[in-house]
């Protein structure tokens, strides 16, 4: 599944699950949201990772531009 990582802020719990099991995509931002890298490509193993974690189910795959 290739494209770009997204993160639903309004669904999101901010519970950190995906920072911990995918900091070179996601992270926190001192606003204290959840925040996808801009990266040129993205590891899908850890995306799908991340995305398997998430409590709130609000990780979604879109496609690049």
């Amino acid at each position: 599944m290739a494209g770009v990582p997204e993160v639903d802020l309004s669904e999101c719990t901010r519970c950190d699950a995906c920072c911990e099991v995918c900091p070179e995509v996601f992270r926190m931002n001192e606003a204290g949201y959840i925040e996808v890298l801009d990266l040129t490509e993205y590891p899908e193993e850890c995306v799908q990772e991340a995305i398997r974690y998430c409590p709130a189910d609000c990780i979604t795959w879109r496609e690049s531009q």
